[in-house]
């Protein structure tokens, strides 16, 4: 247990979150900078594909629609690591720490394009359903078959640990806040998780499309309200952050070396486990999608980074931030300044309200999460296997529901690096063929005889 910590801190201490920035870095010069370069396009040919005539989908009924894999892919990455993981890291890093977590964002996002134009790029439809994302890189991308079952022996355990077993361990943390026993907890999420995930990719689309938009609007409301109570309050916590971002001192002035490292540190290894750019298991979700565009993947890709770091994140932060009279760099357990931010602003209703959040995020990243996990085990061990990833991965929910195992953190640190590991080798070396493509999308949107519309159909001559 001791090594394995040691490994982690060695690995998520400097190693990744430099190799991410930089591997981010060559893949916006390789892509141009999409999709930061032209926002307006992005929001356009995204979120304003679902409010116009676009349809969902451009054939059958086979494939999960664009907004079921979004609504999925979503709900893997939006988790209780939002919002705990972000109350964790003022705790830890200070304010600035999430100045640091928006520049991962940001980072992340050049991260997830590349990861899906190069997924559907070298996608397959195989006897055993799609291969794409980083094992369709690393297999048919650069041959290296090895490091494609690496990645996904790695994913796979990701799905048990972090997708499964720690999920459901919050699931019955937050339900002991209704006096619900934990035997009880795990035998309903064992339960309602057999009913949809049998069902499929399509299944767990049906239930994330209706239940993402009323679970972020849920806490988007909540934390918008303690907001407008503390409005005044709102500059003094945005000059904070841009403070302690780069080492200044709130109350002394001057500036601090051991500060802005601290929060740099911090923020940037929070960021990257909140969005999960780069770890490759975005491009194992849209890998299914119902139309050729890798560049529409790509765009929804970042979008879902924007929303879960820039968005959920930031109001996290806020709500703590402009709480009276909290003093969040004194407590360190992210969980109990949550709530006593909530506590400020809501009263004895907060404990409530933050357990039915941190409940249906938890379940919504543990339904969200299993196509990435059996994605994985598909790709090594064949289809006839995934009914026996199933059962683990609910088996692993009921043991983590009925326990607090320490080491499966660790275990799942350890993962989610080796994941990222061989899907950054994959970005670097198919950059070339990154750039190729990233042209070919900018001639075919240039074309104003023939584009892609919102949901990936192709448009010709304004039909």
């Amino acid at each position: 247990m001791e090594w394995l910590m040691r490994l982690n801190d060695l690995l998520w201490q400097w190693i990744l979150p430099v190799g991410l920035i930089l591997t981010a870095l060559v893949c916006g010069i390789a892509q141009k900078f999409a999709p930061l370069r032209g926002n307006s396009r992005l929001f356009v040919d995204t979120c304003g594909s679902l409010f116009g005539k676009c349809p969902d989908k451009t054939s059958g009924d086979s494939a999960p629609s664009q907004r079921q894999i979004v609504a999925t892919a979503l709900a893997a990455a939006m988790g209780t690591g939002n919002l705990i993981g972000t109350a964790a890291a003022l705790a830890a890093g200070g304010a600035g720490a999430i100045f640091w977590m928006w520049i991962s964002a940001f980072a992340g996002m050049l991260l997830v394009y590349a990861e899906n134009v190069l997924g559907i790029f070298y996608r397959r439809k195989t006897k055993d359903g799609w291969c794409g994302g980083a094992i369709a890189c690393l297999r048919y991308g650069l041959h290296a078959k090895r490091l494609a079952v690496v990645f996904s022996v790695c994913c796979a355990m990701a799905g048990l640990g972090m997708g499964s077993m720690a999920q459901g361990n919050a699931i019955a943390a937050a339900a002991k806040q209704f006096s619900v026993a934990p035997p009880v907890t795990a035998g309903i999420c064992f339960v309602t998780g057999f009913v949809i995930l049998r069902g499929g990719t399509k299944k767990i689309g049906h239930v994330t499309v209706w239940l993402m938009p009323m679970l972020c609007g849920i806490y988007v409301l909540g934390c918008s309200i303690l907001l407008i109570r503390n409005a005044a309050r709102i500059p003094a916590a945005f000059a904070g952050i841009l403070r302690g971002a780069f080492g200044f001192r709130p109350m002394a002035g001057g500036f601090s070396a051991a500060i802005l490292m601290q929060s740099l540190r911090v923020g940037m290894r929070r960021g990257i486990f909140s969005n999960e750019a780069g770890l490759g298991s975005s491009a194992l979700l849209h890998m299914e999608a119902d139309g050729n565009s890798p560049d529409i993947q790509g765009k929804w890709a970042a979008v879902e980074v924007f929303a879960d770091t820039i968005i959920c994140c930031t109001l996290t932060a806020l709500v703590i931030l402009t709480a009276p009279s909290l003093q969040y760099t004194s407590e360190t357990d992210g969980a109990a300044l949550l709530l006593a931010a909530f506590t400020i602003g809501f009263g004895s209703y907060a404990g409530d309200f933050l357990a039915v959040v941190l409940m249906l995020f938890a379940f919504a990243t543990m339904i969200g999460w299993y196509p990435c996990g059996a994605a994985a085990f598909r790709a090594v061990f064949r289809k006839k296997s995934e009914d026996i990833y199933r059962m683990l991965y609910l088996l692993m929910c009921l043991i983590g529901a009925l326990g607090e195992p320490a080491w499966i953190y660790a275990v799942c640190d350890c993962c989610n690096a080796w994941m990222a590991i061989p899907n950054c080798i994959g970005l670097w070396k198919l950059r070339g063929t990154l750039a190729a493509e990233t042209e070919r999308i900018k001639k075919a949107y240039e074309d104003t005889e023939c584009q892609y519309n919102g949901s990936g159909r192709k448009i010709c001559n304004g039909a």
